[in-house]
């Protein structure tokens, strides 16, 4: 069943520590890209009453890029993880240089993938906006449609040679076949959050009342378990993409669950 593959990605998290790295580098890189873009924004809006917006419609392509490069970063550094899921599944041990060399072979096709997220996240927070109840609702309904259908847009990316618009095009037609298993992932992995994130919570509201050093400890502990279970996720979605491609056999992931968990629908 799918709770015993998502543990499973665990299991090969544990035997490849090293994956978790890449989420870490992945905000490191948006961390960089978003200081540096409000140091600059800060000197543009030095002249406008100190307000970036003071600037008006000038300051959305500005803002557009910093979105953008931060997307990139966090998606580029995906891209190598899922490289080296990949191998680990094929019963390999890669290295951290071998996933960000084949990111790095990827780089153009990532960036323009980053730039179509980028685009439709962002447009559909202007429509959000804008819109009556009714229409957010809709908003809401195609977000979610959207999110379904690029689900495995980073395993395509870096695993099949197709461009960024042909990966979106390939994930949708898998969905087919994975849209009740994403669902599934989804909660199993929040619920898995929701209570390793107990512990976190409680040590940090000790802290706050009563021992301030206690609220640092929780705060690493809390960046540490969304870094785990980031991590875990999209080792999954490999997983998912690799059975739903036709290539799901791996002494780390037991074939009978492989077989009741996805069953292709006709």
């Amino acid at each position: 069943m799918l709770p015993d593959l998502i543990a499973a990605s665990f299991s090969v998290l544990r035997k490849h520590k090293r994956l978790i790295l890449f989420p870490i580098l992945g905000a490191i890189a948006a961390l960089v890209v978003a200081a540096v873009f409000a140091g600059f924004g800060g000197l543009l809006s030095a002249g406008n009453a100190g307000r970036l917006r003071d600037l008006g419609a000038a300051a959305y392509p500005f803002l557009f890029a910093g979105y953008l490069l931060c997307a990139f970063g966090v998606i580029f550094f995906n891209c190598a993880l899922a490289a080296c899921a990949q191998e680990c599944l094929a019963g390999g041990a890669p290295t951290i240089g071998f996933g960000l060399r084949r990111a790095a072979g990827r780089t153009g096709t990532i960036f323009l993938w980053a730039a179509i997220y980028s685009t439709v996240g962002i447009l559909l927070r202007i429509i959000e906006r804008l819109v009556p109840l009714a229409g957010r609702i809709a908003v809401w309904l195609f977000g979610a449609a959207w999110g379904m259908a690029t689900y495995l847009v980073v395993p395509v990316l870096i695993l099949e040679d197709r461009s960024a618009v042909d990966s979106i095009h390939r994930s949708s037609q898998l969905l087919r076949d994975t849209w009740g298993p994403q669902l599934t992932a989804s909660i199993r992995l929040s619920w898995r959050f929701l209570l390793f994130a107990i512990p976190g919570v409680i040590v940090g509201a000790i802290g706050a009342n009563y021992y301030r050093p206690l609220v640092a400890l929780a705060a690493v502990y809390l960046v540490a378990l969304v870094t785990a279970l980031f991590a875990a996720n999209s080792i999954f979605e490999v997983a998912l993409y690799r059975y739903a491609a036709g290539d799901s056999e791996h002494a780390d992931w037991p074939r009978d669950s492989m077989s009741s968990a996805f069953r292709p629908s006709r």
